[in-house]
Order: C-alpha cells, then sequence, then structure tokens
C-alpha cells in the first residue's frame, strides 16, 4: 500500500457499525486503526528477549486509537485534551517503532510504514485539536 494515500476505509463488519460513531467519519480513525494494525504487526515479531519493548509498543498504539476515538466525541477542551493524549501516544509509538528498527528487531521498511502511518496521524490531530477551539 502507498502510505501517502488516504486510509482506507475499514470494510469488517464491525468497523462498518463504527461508522455510526462521532469518530467513523474522520480520516484520523482510518490512520488510527490502520497504524494499529499494522504497529502490532510489527510487535508481533519482536523477539522474546525484547518483551518490554513489544509491550510497550502495543500499549502505545491501542492507546492512540482509541483516545483518537474518544476525543471525536468530545467538545472543547475536553476535545483537545484527548487529541493531544492521542497524539502523545502515537510519538510514543513511533519512538518504540524507532528503536525496532535501529536494533534490526524488524523489518525497516514495515517499521517505517507505520512510522509514517503515526506522522500522518499526529498532523491530522493537530488539526483536528485547532478546530475544537
Amino acid at each position: 500500500m502507498n502510505t501517502l494515500s488516504k486510509p482506507a476505509a475499514p470494510t469488517t463488519s464491525a468497523t462498518a457499525l463504527a461508522r455510526t460513531f462521532a469518530f467513523g467519519s474522520l480520516d484520523a480513525y482510518c490512520l488510527a486503526l490502520e497504524a494499529l494494525v499494522r504497529g502490532e504487526g510489527v510487535a508481533r515479531k519482536i523477539p522474546r528477549g525484547y518483551a518490554p519493548l513489544r509491550d510497550q509498543l502495543s500499549r502505545a498504539l491501542q492507546s492512540a486509537y482509541l483516545q483518537t476515538c474518544e476525543g471525536a466525541a468530545r467538545s472543547g477542551a475536553d476535545r483537545r485534551a484527548r487529541l493531544g493524549s492521542a497524539r502523545a501516544e502515537a510519538g510514543e509509538a513511533a519512538a518504540a517503532l524507532v528503536a525496532v528498527a535501529e536494533l534490526s528487531l524488524g523489518e525497516r521498511g514495515e517499521v517505517e510504514a507505520v512510522i509514517e502511518l503515526l506522522a500522518r496521524l499526529c498532523a491530522t490531530l493537530v488539526g483536528l485539536g485547532r478546530k475544537a477551539r
């Protein structure tokens, strides 16, 4: 997949139902979900001796996704706070992925593609936060 293209809309029945929620129409939701799925694929391949890194990566990806979804349903300062938390978690996930790449614990192209998704997510969340003012 070309990571510079618009994120694909989720297609499973569960994610199709998600379109009825506030987050379902956001590009940030699609980016966060794709980063979660692809990032978990990277995390699962991290060798056993690096369990803390794998766990932290998984937690940060999950939190970025969930905070994005929660922030979509909020308004004002509360929305900005949730979206800011999502951005911070995405940054943490990206840092973990940089470590994975630099320690040669994962396929560099796969890791860089997820980092790029997370960078796009952060940029999108900044824009959403500005609109919440």
